[in-house]
């Protein structure tokens, strides 16, 4: 880790406080000399939402104390007849936090969750505000700026799906108070888009803005219970096997039963793309996780969670 003097502190505050109008931390003046002090090669949960990082590229202005927040959103689908949810219940983030090597991470921050207006951030359907979070880690710098780590294991928020609609999309905004008050800038990246973009509200009226070409360094994490619509008619005739599978699913029926309709969705109620033919569902290129296998027929419904190794 660098050591910095503090006359050096000093001028970098100094530094940051002018550029308190910029909404990007690559324009605050430090240099563009990303470290990394821990990588982050973790497995995505089954039921998350990720945005990578791409070598702490830049990131947007999320300053509590300046009114701004930045936002993302995240989609969610039907995974069957008797409707869809998502709980909300773990946020982490990226952040660039206080002068490098100083030690300075967040103090607190407010979660905002927002229902989706045209491609943007609507009306604010839940909030957290002030909250503390769980864990932070410095796993980096870059601009003159810590990069911190973190996690937020929020109350849980119950999102209902939009009725009559394949799927929902809600937006998650954090506005961020460093523990010195400076700025604060929420990782981005321009290696991908997942949904949208950013959208950025820098408090001077105008509302939300959203740039299509940035995505947020996140991971959206909450627990998508199966809702189960099980027609009796079938639970004891349609035999579904192996399950966990690691390279098919067998579907056993009996002749005067007909399928309309087999999906297999992931755990946010996408279309997992795996096809039924002749009795049997491809898994091998899914990965790991849990799926939740919808299927119609002539008989009634009948919905199952099924595991891929």
């Amino acid at each position: 880790m660098k050591k910095i003097t503090l006359s050096g502190v000093a001028l970098f505050f100094y530094m940051v406080g002018l550029a308190q109008t910029e909404s990007l931390v690559s324009e605050t003046g430090g240099l563009n000399n990303p470290i990394v002090y821990v990588n982050q090669n973790f497995q995505q949960d089954p039921c998350s939402l990720r945005g990578v990082s791409n070598n702490f590229e830049d990131g947007k202005n999320c300053t509590q104390n300046l009114g701004r927040i930045v936002a993302h959103d995240l989609e969610f689908y039907d995974m069957g007849p008797t409707g869809y949810r998502l709980d909300l219940e773990e946020i982490t983030l990226n952040a660039f936090i206080g002068a490098e090597g100083a030690g300075v991470n967040a103090a607190f921050v407010d979660v905002y969750i927002y229902a989706d207006s045209g491609g943007a951030p609507g009306a604010i359907i839940a909030s957290e505000l002030g909250f503390i979070p769980d864990n932070q880690v410095l796993i980096g710098a870059n601009f003159g700026f810590d990069i911190w780590e973190l996690t937020l294991d929020i109350a849980n928020v119950h999102l209902e799906g939009d009725v009559g609609t394949d799927s929902t999309t809600v937006w998650i905004g954090l506005s961020i108070e460093a523990a010195d008050a400076s700025n604060v800038f929420w990782e981005n990246s321009t290696a991908g888009l997942v949904g949208f973009g950013e959208a950025y509200d820098d408090a001077t009226g105008g509302g939300f803005v959203v740039d299509e070409t940035l995505e947020g360094v996140y991971e959206f994490v909450g627990d998508c219970p199966p809702i189960i619509g099980v027609d009796d008619r079938l639970t004891d005739l349609v035999k579904i096997y192996p399950n966990p599978a690691t390279t098919r699913i067998n579907i056993d029926v009996p002749a005067n039963i007909e399928f309309t309709e087999v999906v297999l969705y992931d755990v946010l109620g996408k279309n997992s793309g795996a096809t039924f033919i002749n009795g049997t569902i491809d898994v091998s290129n899914l990965t790991r996780g849990v799926y939740i296998l919808h299927i119609k027929s002539t008989q009634g419904t009948l919905t199952q969670k099924v595991i891929k190794r």
